[in-house]
């Protein structure tokens, strides 16, 4: 509930299962890259195996905050929730994580247009060009 930045989301990162609520005050993100700071905290190899390679580039590239129902739709948490219900919620994932009925987060299966961009040499090209083009543009 609130904002998970920087180093608050790359905490969350490790964990097995992420809760967050739909307030209008949560967001997600790396901003330090806006400061030329590399997230230190595992950030850049927590966040893609999660999101995929692009959603992953973007947000550490570009230091975009996620809001929660984007964060949820790109895999990044497992549940968003009212606030009201955040403890409650949060509570049981942990109880189902420890007696096993709540599954750890696994990635989410990829597209077809992701397998082929990330996962091949020729849309790894086009990919890396296009990061390369915008991180020009972008300082």
């Amino acid at each position: 509930h609130g904002p998970a930045l920087g180093g608050g989301l790359e905490w969350a990162l490790w964990c097995d299962y992420r809760v967050c609520t739909d307030s209008p005050s949560t967001k997600l993100g790396l901003p330090e890259v806006k400061l030329g700071l590399l997230p230190g905290f595992g950030g850049t190899q927590l966040l893609h195996p999660l999101v995929g390679l692009q959603k992953a580039l973007d947000v550490t590239l570009t230091g975009k905050d996620v809001r929660a129902k984007q964060a949820k739709k790109m895999g990044l948490v497992d549940a968003v929730v009212d606030p009201a219900r955040l403890e409650a919620v949060a509570i049981d994932a942990a109880r189902g994580l420890a007696d096993g009925s709540v599954p750890k987060s696994k990635p989410k299966k990829k597209s077809w247009m992701d397998w082929a961009i990330e996962d091949t040499p020729v849309g790894r090209n086009i990919m890396w060009k296009k990061v390369a083009e915008t991180v020009a543009k972008n300082t």
